[in-house]
């Protein structure tokens, strides 16, 4: 079950949680994104964040290591700090791709480009400036490390080959660059994007909930540590996740669920979003994907970092059955719950049943029909009278790993979706009704599986 189905009280103690993380204070402010391919762009080509709008930050000619499969990371060129913009680079050759070499990339293409951090570190440095931050202090740095088609336990400390050591090569050099430099130094905020390679379980990595998240909850003390050791800053850097789904969901939300408890009950970590909504390559998400996530990204850490205000996505409080109808209380960051429809790769889809599910004894229970029936809440029409144990699903594998619902955040982002089939996009990613325009910011509901609480008879 969700800790958040626990008292009102719940909240308060995330609140005071908040100023138990580090803030942007120093002259560098290290963004580090963590995790398997979505960490580090995989098929976001082509680049779309090609400017510096800011004064913001990489490490080097890209965010991301001149060795993609190796275990040390070393810049792209030189270890200097440079504007921070998106590049696109080969995952066999590790060379930088030009404009040209990308339009002619054939379609599957496993190039890494775009990555969810341009977005995000501009969105946060925009809010920043925004806020009365000075332009050229307080800076941003932004790096990627971690490697593509990876389970979190190849991720962990102590792992075989030591894939873990790219985040402490990554934080040692950026210290020692700031310092050359006589700039002061900090890692500010992490960003964990992982969990596709175990929710399908692939390679005889763990898919169960709980191993998943004693796994995920050592991987944060151990990054909190590295920091620790290798910056001596006393306060540690906020973990912002996000949560794997769509493609790579499975039938028991179990990676999933583990994810968002893991976020909701650990001071310092901040679920940010579900990946089904946006745009995406199969399983990975394609330029316009990354930037839109990114942009949800750097939402969620201007909220936390900048105004000290807690970041909670839209997701289920408790489920109550009375008779055949099921009544779904969730929180809604911005009231009142929408019915949208998120992307199955470039194709906008309409989930079946709004994303949910409804598993007894006897297996799936059909569902007559699901409607809004509140700001915050959905009623669900049951075909039959559950027996035994019943259990709600929402954006499980059984329909796509995508849900309908999403809140009325009227929040844009800075950035627009681009299509333009002569630079490498795919002709399926033409939508007139986004072309040019700024990303919508809603917040979409995270996949979930809840126990169902049993009314008293009249109730629901």
């Amino acid at each position: 079950m969700s800790p958040d189905t626990q008292p009102p009280h719940r909240l308060a103690w995330r609140d005071a949680a908040l100023a138990a993380v580090a803030r942007p204070t120093w002259d560098i402010n290290h963004v580090i994104a963590y995790g398997q391919s979505l960490a580090l762009g995989w098929e976001g080509w082509p680049a779309l964040s090609l400017t510096q709008p800011y004064d913001s930050l990489m490490l080097g000619g890209s965010v991301r290591p001149a060795d993609v499969w190796g275990t040390a990371w070393r810049p792209v060129g030189g270890a200097e700090l440079r504007p921070l913009v998106a590049t696109v680079q080969h995952t066999e050759t590790n060379a930088l791709l030009t404009a040209a070499q990308v339009a002619a990339l054939p379609k599957g293409h496993t190039a890494l480009g775009e990555t969810v951090l341009e977005a995000a570190v501009n969105r946060w440095r925009g809010g920043l400036l925004h806020a009365g931050v000075e332009p050229g202090s307080h800076r941003l740095l932004a790096s990627a490390v971690g490697q593509g088609g990876r389970s979190i336990e190849a991720l962990s400390r102590g792992a075989i080959p030591p894939l873990f050591d790219r985040f402490g090569a990554c934080v040692g050099l950026a210290r020692v660059t700031a310092a050359a430099a006589d700039l002061s130094y900090g890692v500010t905020a992490l960003l964990f994007l992982q969990g596709e390679h175990n929710a399908p379980a692939m390679g005889g990595c763990t898919s169960d909930g709980a191993t998943y998240r004693a796994h995920l909850a050592k991987l944060h003390r151990d990054l909190l540590a590295e920091v620790a050791a290798l910056t001596g800053q006393i306060v540690p850097p906020a973990l912002f996740s996000y949560q794997t789904g769509g493609f790579f969901s499975n039938r028991t939300n179990s990676i999933a669920q583990a994810q968002f408890d893991f976020a909701l009950a650990t001071p310092g970590v901040f679920m940010v979003a579900p990946t089904y909504p946006v745009t995406a390559k199969l399983g990975h998400l394609d330029a316009n994907g990354y930037r839109w996530l990114g942009a949800q990204f750097g939402k969620a850490m201007h909220r936390v970092l900048t105004l000290w205000q807690d970041f909670l996505p839209l997701h289920p409080l408790r489920a109550t059955l009375a008779g055949r109808r099921l009544r779904v209380l969730f929180h809604v960051p911005v009231p009142p719950l929408r019915i949208g429809r998120p992307f199955a790769d470039h194709s906008v889809v309409a989930p079946p049943d709004c994303g949910f599910a409804v598993q007894d004894e006897s297996g799936k229970v059909p569902l007559l029909g699901v409607a809004q029936s509140s700001a915050d809440s959905m009623v669900l029409t049951l075909a039959r009278a559950p027996a035994g144990e019943v259990t709600l699903l929402y954006a499980d594998k059984s329909v796509g790993g995508r849900g309908a619902l999403h809140d009325s955040d009227a929040e844009v982002a800075a950035d627009p979706y681009v299509y333009d089939p002569a630079t490498g996009h795919y002709a399926t990613a033409n939508h007139p009704d986004l072309n040019g325009r700024p990303y919508p910011l809603h917040n979409w509901c995270v996949a979930f599986v809840i126990p169902v609480q049993v009314a008293a008879t009249g109730a629901g």
